[in-house]
């Protein structure tokens, strides 16, 4: 078994309004081993970017961390100054973000923006720090980087951006890759190319991954735990088999249940109707209760807190504890 390299204990985040304090995230504890990929998986509006920019430390100004620990290497980057968040966030850890049109400045070319992340974090000088964004673009399948570093992100095509933006994530060969939904508008033929590349330069690495999608079929071949967000709490925890063989929660049940199968591609597809509460007015018992095909009475009394039910699996439901 691999060591823990993250470890999110209760975290609490919210976001301080003219009407009040939203609470996005509300108490969320996961963990992370070596190497291995967790897939955050959930509507938007869920949660998800808003936990993984709490782990960064990239939040809004309006924003805070209210409560909880995000240890890293054992070390609470909570407690951290600035300037030791800094080594760490772009060195150790690092993100690729959703959309590469608006992460990339528009008025420095590609080359610069790497290589800022790499004299920033690692001792090179410039004709080295060069070389190693034009050997980071080679990695990412850029055709004659030697050129391609002179080009602005206009001047690429969205997969290319794409690819920019793993390289530079992967600049300072970090330990833990954050990827808030990689392929994001790009097309099916794009996205596969993009996931594979992420995949083998993960696995060339040993690099963590914690991998934010809607996709549930990216899920199934990518990961090896997933994480099932709803309205800023986790509510389903499990190995990527057991989630997709044996979903325990309503959810779960019903994301799965959406997905078109091509052997009945005569029934109709299944719907979750309604959609996520506002975090400013949610229900007092479960957060699922009005979309939830199996409640009862006792649904709309608590809040279930997630459960370990089998071995590794976890869940917040009262029908299952």
């Amino acid at each position: 078994m691999n060591e823990i390299l993250l470890k999110v204990e209760n975290l609490h985040t919210s976001f301080f309004t003219d009407t009040g304090e939203v609470k996005a995230v509300r108490g969320v504890s996961l963990s992370l081993e070596e190497g291995k990929t967790l897939g955050l998986v959930g509507e938007s509006g869920c949660g998800k970017t808003v936990t993984a920019l709490s782990i960064m430390q990239l939040l809004p100004y309006n924003a805070k961390i209210t409560a909880g620990s995000i240890l890293y290497k054992a070390k609470d980057l909570l407690k951290l100054s600035h300037e030791e968040l800094r080594k760490i966030r772009g060195g150790e850890i690092s993100m690729i973000f959703q959309e590469p049109m608006t992460a990339l400045n528009p008025v420095f070319t590609i080359g610069e923006q790497i290589r800022e992340t790499i004299v920033l974090h690692r001792n090179f000088n410039n004709k080295q720090a060069t070389d190693r964004v034009i050997e980071l673009l080679g990695d990412v399948g850029i055709p004659e980087p030697y050129k391609r570093i002179k080009d602005y992100p206009h001047q690429l095509s969205g997969g290319m951006r794409q690819r920019v933006l793993i390289a530079m994530a992967l600049a300072s060969s970090p330990s833990l890759l954050i990827a808030d939904e990689p392929t994001t508008a790009l097309d099916v033929t794009v996205q596969a190319q993009i996931l594979e590349l992420i995949s083998d330069l993960q696995n060339k690495k040993q690099i963590a991954m914690i991998l934010i999608t809607h996709d549930l079929g990216v899920v199934a071949e990518h990961v090896d735990f997933v994480a099932v967000m709803y309205a800023g709490i986790i509510v389903e925890y499990a190995t990527t088999q057991n989630l997709f063989s044996e979903p325990l929660h309503p959810y779960t049940k019903a994301l799965l249940s959406s997905i078109p199968k091509l052997e009945d591609k005569d029934v109709k597809l299944s719907t979750l109707q309604g959609s996520v509460p506002k975090f400013s007015q949610l229900p007092k018992g479960c957060i699922f209760y009005e979309r939830c095909a199996e409640r009862d009475s006792e649904c709309k009394e608590m809040q279930p807190e997630l459960i370990e039910v089998k071995n590794g699996h976890w869940v917040a439901c009262v029908r299952q504890n």
